[in-house]
């Protein structure tokens, strides 16, 4: 009988080997961990418990992630990807910022419905944090480069000053809609009126009268 071909043989490099597992046990730390927080929030969130969910040992979780913070991290991107994913087939006009901006805090609602409670409010108080992984700043995240750039676009329509900052307004939108998701309760519709009056007072802000 001849010998099994070497996995050189076969096209598969070690290297390549090696990546993929890597990648399927950050996955499966990734999935654990998110599983925790939204189980026991942040701050009492159990990293024996998600190693041990993962069949990893502790000092594997840290070498994926540094804290658990940069769990949330990760997940925010994630989910911020899939909403601009969205909003950029919608049929809503991009010149129409009123009507952009509500179709984004309708996908953040969407998202909050999607992850829960817990999971959501410590991932949007993550902003405000001290422990926020140095970085991961808002202007750098998906869902706030497509808010610039919809700015970016009233402008070059005249729709917006051309000495206002399409980076500045964009981030000083996302901070104030985060910090009223974090700070006003849960769903009602006193919560959906004042987000709405939120969208306008701030589009009426930024356009030119």
């Amino acid at each position: 009988m001849p010998p099994a071909p070497s996995i050189e043989e076969c096209g598969v490099s070690v290297p390549g080997l090696r990546e993929a597992q890597r990648l399927k046990t950050r996955a499966r730390l990734f999935d654990a961990a998110v599983a925790e927080i939204g189980r026991s929030g942040l701050a009492d969130a159990d990293i024996s418990s998600i190693v041990r969910a993962a069949g990893v040992a502790r000092g594997t979780f840290y070498f994926h992630f540094p804290t658990k913070e940069h769990v949330l991290v990760d997940l925010e991107r994630a989910e911020e990807a899939k909403i601009v994913a969205k909003l950029n087939t919608a049929t809503v006009p991009r010149d129409d910022m009123a009507s952009v901006f509500t179709l984004v805090v309708r996908q953040i609602l969407a998202a909050e419905r999607r992850l829960g409670p817990v999971l959501f409010r410590d991932m949007l108080g993550l902003h405000f944090s001290s422990t926020r992984p140095v970085g991961a700043q808002l202007g750098e995240h998906p869902l706030a480069g497509f808010v610039i750039a919809v700015i970016a676009e009233a402008q070059d329509s005249g729709r917006v000053p051309p000495d206002a900052d399409p980076g500045q307004l964009g981030v000083i939108f996302m901070t104030g809609l985060f910090a009223l998701l974090a700070t006003s309760g849960p769903a009602s519709r006193a919560r959906t009126a004042l987000l709405e009056r939120y969208v306008v007072t701030i589009v009426d802000g930024m356009e030119t009268r």
